[in-house]
């Protein structure tokens, strides 16, 4: 593709996000000052057309881009647009407000982007596989049903139901929670699925007839942990647009139900996310024809040098880019920060617990 042509396909969606209108030549000559006259911007209009990045509507001159036509641009800009000083002012305030506390925190982030683009923001919180276990705690919530609740290092909190052949009491289960944190304290869950379950259970005797519970209940932590949290607020817009920009009830019945499946959600966006910048995907590139028209930016965010998790924007290919990559980024960047934060908190906690045990008469 030549210089030329890659700035007319930034220029035609540029117009196209801010107007919803097919682009003409003479617009692209008159406003974006395009150093050529208006029939060699229709020449190069009609083969951008032919190689897939344009359409032409039947009622009008103008051209619309295609997907793949978005698809470049986010493509090229994506670290092109830096975040402005009001823009990083106004985050890290939010930031400031948000007391530190996790759950509101990752909330209140969707919350941002989804104000932000007027679309979808999501934050998919903190993989349980790639976390380091504080501790555990067991909580009877039923005859045959557990409550397991891990807290890893950065304080991140997972639960999960589990269902075990016998009642148990809750003392009962403080003795095996007792148990397991002595052995997997410190651990993420990927390194305890290499040691394999015998690592924890060999020295089981003392638990007399609970060491079948435990034995489930570690199972069930190690080789199916919590699955991520899904914070997502805006989505219903997307749905409303979605309904409003496609033609085919059918189509737009689709997209409504694969963009309200928690679990399809989670796939994409991770498999969209970029760790060294915001990353986008639309449309074909997501899910092939079936997704088309919808844009989906995302990017990672880590603590302890180890990739944790995603934050992003879902929506129609009219988003305001500019505005949306930048604050992305510097999301990302702040929980990050609030991650390995937390990490050197509880590290140094632990220092000081292991000083002060080694002190006599303490």
């Amino acid at each position: 593709m030549t210089e030329r042509q890659v700035e007319i396909i930034h220029a035609i969606v540029n117009e196209f996000v801010n107007t919803g209108e097919p682009v003409s030549s003479q617009i692209l000559v008159s406003k974006f000052r395009l150093e050529v006259s208006s029939a060699t911007v229709r020449k190069e209009m009609s083969l951008l057309e032919q190689m897939g990045y344009l359409n032409s509507p039947h009622t009008s001159a103008g051209r619309i881009p295609t997907d793949s036509a978005f698809q470049f641009y986010v493509n090229s800009l994506s670290d092109f647009y830096q975040i402005t000083i009001s823009q990083k002012t106004q985050l890290d305030e939010f930031y400031n407000k948000a007391a530190m506390q996790l759950d509101q925190l990752l909330r209140t982030t969707s919350h941002l982007l989804a104000v932000t683009s007027n679309y979808a923001g999501y934050v998919l919180s903190p993989m349980a596989l790639s976390s380091i276990i504080n501790h555990v705690e067991l909580i009877s919530i039923a005859e045959n049903m557990v409550l397991l609740v891990m807290v890893s290092g950065s304080e991140s909190v997972y639960q999960k139901k589990i269902t075990v052949p016998k009642k148990v009491t809750q003392e009962d289960l403080y003795k095996i929670s007792r148990y397991l944190n002595q052995r997997i304290k410190g651990y993420e869950i990927a390194d305890l699925q290499k040691k394999e379950l015998d690592f924890l259970m060999e020295n089981a005797s003392e638990l007399d007839d609970l060491s079948d519970i435990a034995a489930l209940i570690a199972q069930s932590l190690i080789y199916n942990p919590p699955e991520q949290e899904l914070y997502l607020e805006g989505e219903n817009t997307v749905f409303q647009k979605i309904i409003e920009s496609t033609p085919s009830k059918e189509k737009a019945d689709y997209l409504i139900a694969k963009l309200g499946d928690k679990n399809f959600v989670c796939e994409m966006v991770n498999r969209v996310k970029n760790n060294s910048g915001v990353c986008g995907k639309v449309g074909i590139e997501i899910d092939g024809d079936y997704l088309e028209g919808v844009s989906v930016l995302a990017k990672g965010y880590s603590a302890g040098g180890r990739d944790v998790g995603t934050l992003g924007v879902i929506g129609m290919n009219r988003m305001p880019y500019e505005k949306l990559i930048p604050t992305i980024d510097y999301g990302s960047k702040l929980l990050s920060k609030f991650f390995n934060e937390k990490l050197e908190l509880n590290a140094g906690h632990e220092e000081r617990q292991i000083n002060k045990n080694a002190l006599p008469g303490i």
